[in-house]
């Protein structure tokens, strides 16, 4: 049903917004209030019992990490999973053909999005009337696409990702100066809201907490300018308690010049940090901190920063933040243009006053820095040439100093031709400037695709320069970041989107194309597909682990921006 159809006028953007009202979102929030559902008839006996409460002791962990939300799989871009890594002997399936059988030509480098059912990347085909963008559903089970939706082309090859909002079932992907929020399990657009410039490199943020409704935020591009914003925008549906459409444009905040720069929120406190270039050639890059619900959400102004860190270095941050909530912390590294592997800067700023803590030099970069155990962190750096190497770094810190403990261009050089200088084809090139890489803390290992191409799993366990280059397992003609959901790890190859692991749960019990109370009703009454884990056999496991499901994110929601 259309709820309606509005044109918004901001400080900064002209919005076209296009609102979809959906029952069976609603449908879908309320069934994990009410999802405990044991009828009279069934009875288990003491052993069910006993093996049903194992079952959810040893997949509780697992289930909770089903889905990879957004770029470094969360708001805090921790770049993290409790899970260990799938092996990369086999693809499990690539996709490289849509539903029509057109070749797929996703964007190299980006990242993709990973929901219960589908993963969501963005790509091109080549269609009668020419070529056409789009956002494409992949099932998790078979690689096959179950549908896609036309977008605008992307600007300057963005690598930009799609984020998901379980709230609302939407997964919100971009295309030239275009956000499109779309209905998880089916190509319907809810909402599509035009920004002032395009979205390059930069991948939204879900904003849901206790204190307000859900917002999402987005950066703009003006790589070298000073007309760049932070978007403030609404998602959820209209009502009492939120007086917006999905889509609308609350507040646009000036940021100066931007490119790559994928805001970060802190739920516990209610607050989006966003990195900027700088004004290029004459100021640094910036660190601003801005209220995620503001008074001026209801008159389109923008709030004022809660504070603003100018970088000790005349160098500007082209990527994201990562959060450390419990340690008030906030890093984030910069790309420079000119030098050698020292070009950049990695900060430690504190996330309630924007105070430095410390600063170390590193190699160029628009990645994410990932806290690791034992205060280090690694950050995906470099290219080939102008001085720099594609490099894997790792640094060694605390709350006041961080220092380079190890870098993978110089652990894995051999001087072949006895020049001393480190050449191209005499190092391992893992890690690059646009790579994001992930920290697996299950079996503490780091995944990072590298300049050549190739899908590197790593031994994190990494505290100084003679720490040894171990590489557990590998899988070549890997070129994007890998997300990891659940047993699964997907990654975009040179051949078409690629998935390791073994397939997750059948949890379409009714066929409808939706999770939700409803599979778990079709399951009690003995209709569907019921064989949920897939083993073949029809039992009480399969009950206990469609209920798993349906609740994983109970938790999480329940305690959204809480301490």
């Amino acid at each position: 049903m259309i709820g309606g159809e509005s044109i918004l006028t901001t400080a900064r953007a002209k919005a076209r917004v296009v609102a979809f009202e959906s029952s069976r979102i609603a449908d879908l929030r309320e069934s994990r209030k009410k999802v405990r559902f044991v009828p009279a008839n069934l009875q288990y006996p003491t052993s069910t019992i006993v093996v049903s409460a194992a079952l959810l002791l040893c997949c509780s962990t697992t289930l909770a990490q089903g889905t990879w939300n957004t770029l470094a799989a969360d708001a805090a871009r921790s770049a993290a999973t409790s899970q260990p890594f799938p092996s990369l002997a086999s693809p499990a399936w690539t996709c490289a053909k849509d539903e029509n059988n057109r070749a797929i030509a996703f964007v190299a480098r980006a990242g993709v999005a990973v929901g219960l059912h589908f993963v969501y990347a963005t790509g091109s085909v080549n269609e009668p009337s020419g070529t056409t963008w789009k956002l494409f559903a992949i099932a998790r089970r078979t690689g096959a696409v179950a549908w896609s939706l036309q977008i605008d082309s992307p600007q300057l090859e963005s690598t930009a990702s799609p984020a998901i909002d379980h709230r609302t079932a939407t997964v919100i992907a971009s295309g030239g100066s275009t956000l499109y929020g779309v209905a998880l399990y089916q190509p319907t657009l809810r909402w599509s809201t035009t920004l002032d410039n395009p979205i390059v490199n930069a991948s939204p943020v879900v904003a849901r907490t206790w204190r307000g409704t859900g917002r999402l935020f987005i950066t703009d591009y003006d790589g070298f300018g000073d007309s760049a914003s932070l978007y403030s925008i609404s998602i959820d549906p209209l009502s009492v308690a939120n007086p917006h459409q999905p889509g609308e444009i609350l507040w646009a905040a000036p940021i100066g010049a931007s490119s790559g720069n994928s805001p970060t929120y802190d739920a516990a406190n209610d607050r989006v940090f966003v990195s900027a270039v700088g004004l290029y050639a004459a100021n640094p890059g910036q660190i601003l901190a801005f209220p995620a619900h503001a008074p001026g959400d209801t008159s389109h102004v923008a709030p004022s920063p809660l504070w603003t860190f100018n970088n000790t270095s005349s160098v500007g941050f082209f990527g994201g933040i990562a959060l450390d909530a419990s340690g008030d912390a906030l890093y984030a590294a910069t790309y420079g243009f000119y030098g050698g592997t020292t070009s950049g800067n990695i900060v430690r700023i504190r996330a309630s006053t924007g105070a430095l803590q410390w600063t170390v030099g590193c190699n160029r970069s628009a990645s994410i820095p990932i806290r690791l155990p034992s205060n280090r962190l690694a950050l995906s750096t470099g290219i080939q040439g102008f001085g720099s190497l594609p490099s894997l770094q790792v640094f060694s810190s605390d709350s006041s100093s961080a220092a380079l403990a190890w870098s993978s261009h110089t652990r894995t050089w051999s001087d072949a031709n006895h020049n001393g200088v480190i050449d191209s084809g005499e190092f391992v090139p893992c890690g690059g400037w646009n790579t994001q890489p992930v920290y697996s803390s299950a079996s503490d290992q780091l995944a990072v695709c590298g300049n050549d191409n190739v899908l590197r799993i790593l031994d994190a366990s990494i505290t100084s320069a003679s720490s040894p280059f171990t590489v557990i397992q590998s899988a070549s003609s890997i070129s994007g970041s890998p997300a990891v959901a659940g047993s699964n790890l997907y990654a975009i190859g040179t051949g078409g989107l690629v998935a390791f692991g073994p397939a997750p749960a059948l949890v379409d019990v009714n066929a409808d194309g939706v999770f939700d109370i409803e599979d778990l009703y079709a399951w009690e009454q003995s209709r569907g597909s019921r064989d949920v884990n897939g083993d073949g056999q029809i039992t009480l496991a399969d009950r206990d682990l469609l209920s798993i499901l349906l609740r994983a994110n109970e938790t999480q929601e329940q305690t959204e921006g809480r301490r």
